[in-house]
């Protein structure tokens, strides 16, 4: 990662002053990450502030005690000096996927982006940054970007990235799991991070509209290709009928996949407002992320999502046909 590094010592030596965003609806890796570099900007002499689009799960608000983390939701204002900030994007590296409100807050204000991800893509041109496609996660690298600075991880930071890569590798389970994600982890427990502790709060926090939300979105289950594929929906409807929130459901997706012979998962989602979106999750040499790339956005061969412009149905039967030639 030596060039990387060049490019990221390049980058902080031109400026003082550094707004930190992730992608809509914000996961543990994604604010992980914010919160671990947050706290290098910190320790480095820099201003740095968090500005995103959507708000924080609240299984996540431990990490926050310190109200870093703001949200562009009509109840903060940005900096007067917003023009003089540069742009740390984390978990993305599609620009346009900070969400709405951030992106139309900032994107003709900061100086000059960076991004800083582990998915399939190339930054969109936006400049400079670092894509390690490899990586268990956005954490993983941030991890990295700590040590090349030879700074002390504080808790939080620690933390906030075993929370990170445990979320994004699905419990250390998941393809990208390597080695050194686990001499990672070993060393972030060395510095104080309890796992048991992290597993519960990602885990073990729901509230009972999410299980009742659970219940209404595997009723929608429908099977295909003899039983190899797995489609779910999650719509407003059900969010009103359980009161649940919107992002309780998202991890509805993984369920299909701990079913003997199932090995791709579907879940179209929508929340009350907003476009019509679909993740996909398979094993094996199933490969999504370029069906994803091809319909405007991205993520790793097993894991990977876009948007769509269609109805709701429209984007289920274009989903379902999307997938069915890694069944020929």
């Amino acid at each position: 990662m030596e060039e990387d590094f060049l490019k990221l010592d390049a980058f902080l030596a031109k400026y003082d002053k550094f707004v930190i965003s992730t992608h809509e609806s914000p996961d543990w890796d994604g604010l992980g990450g914010e919160i671990a570099m947050i706290e290098l900007l910190r320790k480095l002499g820099k201003k740095p502030i968090i500005v995103n689009s959507d708000p924080v799960p609240d299984n996540f608000l431990f990490l926050d005690m310190e109200q870093d983390i703001h949200v562009m939701d009509g109840t903060y204002d940005l900096p007067d000096d917003i023009d003089e900030y540069a742009q740390f994007v984390l978990d993305t590296n599609d620009y346009d996927n900070i969400g709405a409100a951030a992106y139309n807050a900032l994107k003709d204000r900061v100086r000059e982006v960076f991004i800083i991800d582990h998915h399939e893509g190339d930054g969109g041109g936006t400049g400079s940054n670092i894509i390690k496609a490899d990586a268990s996660s956005v954490c993983e690298i941030m991890y990295h970007i700590i040590e090349h600075y030879g700074r002390q991880f504080t808790l939080r930071a620690a933390q906030a990235i075993f929370g990170g890569i445990v979320f994004d590798t699905g419990s250390f389970k998941y393809p990208k799991t390597t080695p050194e994600t686990f001499r990672i982890a070993a060393h972030l427990v060395e510095l104080g991070v309890t796992p048991f502790f992290i597993h519960e709060q990602i885990y073990e926090q729901n509230a009972l509209t999410s299980f009742e939300l659970r219940g209404r979105i595997l009723s929608s289950m429908q099977v295909l290709h003899g039983g190899r594929m797995i489609v779910l929906k999650l719509t407003p409807d059900m969010l009103k009928e359980t009161g649940a929130a919107f992002s309780e459901g998202e991890p509805a997706i993984n369920l299909p996949l701990t079913v003997k012979g199932v090995v791709a998962s579907i879940l179209v989602k929508q929340d009350f407002e907003g476009p019509v979106k679909v993740s996909m999750r398979t094993k094996g040499d199933l490969d999504v992320a370029k069906i994803a790339i091809d319909n405007g956005g991205g993520g790793h061969k097993n894991a990977a999502g876009f948007k769509s412009k269609l109805s709701f149905e429209e984007t289920y039967e274009q989903a379902i046909r999307n997938l069915e030639p890694l069944f020929k």
